[in-house]
């Protein structure tokens, strides 16, 4: 009898080491024990790729098919492989059913056989997920879509969403706004611009997909669009603090004096940017996942991405425009039904712990056949609730 088993092809060349121990091998493990697997990964480089450290964990894993990418230009699979024709060549031996990816680059994938996804963060801010929940997205950074539904599925998601949110909102403590303003030093008569910063180190590949160079040159160049009654507020990621080299984005923001704060986390606010998306006057992002946390609380947002947001967030795509309604007072705002549906159905649909000991192969591969499952629902919001949750403040 021929082989029944399906082909999935992990695709890793920006892996890191948290990543692979925490995401991929769960995954990797998870789907091996019925389908054939294949792992193309590169050696580590720029703390992307597979390292001494990580051979342990995949000692056991002989029965699958392993191809380190090792040619002397395995740094540009980070980037933009799409030259590498042995590579697109031993893709096309394999002929993988599902690719499951974490790549940077999206134009290599998209030459490749079988059906593609990407495992992307899952958080939701203010929602809480686990650390290592992920999504299969088809894209990198396309936030806040959702598709047409029927109205019995509208309704099942709806009635999620009030149990989800009162759960939320049993665990996000935030200041008023007088007290976020005083904890803060912002001033109560300057309109406050927000602007989380996106994650800046060297294993961090996804970056070239940001309108801006780097934070400080966006910094630099937001600020220059704003008038003496506006104030940019700057958080900065929280790896960026751990991990970062700040010097640039503390110099720029010096040379900007009085229009240009860096708030931090303080026991008075708590997570800053959680803070901000709640009090500030509207907020710009790139692909950050903070955008959520406006759309909850229902701020003014304006994207700088090439990517997708839904229509329902309305957001902004033009500086001017943004800055111009929201001096007016009559910016566009989230849609505060859909704000619960797309939560909902984010947490519900497609957020999943990728170590959950129940997870099989057809668990996984449903979602990339099946993006849209109600069969799933109810279960995971029950997951989802059952989890210990710390409080956010």
């Amino acid at each position: 009898m021929a082989d029944q088993r399906r082909r999935i092809l992990f695709y890793l060349p920006v892996i890191t080491p948290w990543w692979f121990a925490n995401i991929a091998v769960h995954l990797i493990r998870t789907i091996a024990r019925t389908e054939e697997v294949h792992v193309l990964v590169p050696p580590l480089w720029c703390n992307t790729g597979l390292g001494e450290e990580q051979l342990d964990l995949i000692a056991d894993l002989d029965h699958v098919r392993w191809y380190v990418l090792d040619g002397p230009d395995h740094p540009r699979l980070r980037t933009d492989a799409s030259a590498e024709d042995d590579l697109l060549e031993l893709v096309r031996d394999i002929d993988p059913d599902f690719v499951l990816c974490r790549s940077a680059d999206i134009i290599t994938p998209a030459r490749f056989p079988g059906t593609i996804r990407y495992m992307m963060e899952g958080a939701a801010p203010p929602f809480q997920t686990g650390n290592n929940w992920i999504t299969l997205a088809p894209s990198l950074f396309d936030h806040g879509l959702i598709p047409t539904l029927s109205p019995e599925d509208t309704a099942i998601l709806d009635q999620l969403a009030g149990s989800l949110w009162a759960q939320m909102l049993s665990h996000t403590q935030l200041p008023s706004r007088n007290a976020f303003l005083a904890a803060t030093n912002l001033p109560d008569d300057k309109t406050v611009i927000a602007l989380p910063l996106e994650y800046e180190h060297e294993e961090n590949f996804f970056g070239q997909h940001h309108r801006y160079d780097s934070n400080a040159a966006m910094i630099e160049a937001l600020a220059a669009a704003l008038n003496d009654d506006t104030i940019l507020a700057v958080t900065n990621h929280p790896l960026n603090e751990l991990y970062g080299d700040n010097r640039a984005v503390k110099a720029v923001i010096s040379e900007q004096k009085d229009r240009v704060v860096m708030l931090k986390t303080t026991q008075e606010t708590g997570p800053i940017t959680l803070a901000l998306s709640q009090y500030c006057d509207g907020m710009i992002v790139g692909n950050s996942k903070s955008w959520s946390a406006c759309a909850a609380f229902g701020t003014p947002l304006l994207r700088l991405s090439d990517f997708a947001s839904g229509t329902w967030l309305q957001a902004y795509d033009n500086l001017s425009e943004f800055l111009t309604d929201i001096a007016a007072g009559n910016c566009k705002l989230p849609d505060p039904v859909s704000v619960r549906r797309w939560f909902a159905f984010h947490l519900s649909n497609c957020v999943f712990d990728p170590a959950d000991p129940a997870l099989n192969a057809d668990d996984i591969i449903s979602r990339m056949t099946q993006p849209v499952d109600p069969e799933r629902w109810h279960p995971a919001a029950a997951r989802f609730r059952a989890q210990p949750l710390a409080h956010v403040a």
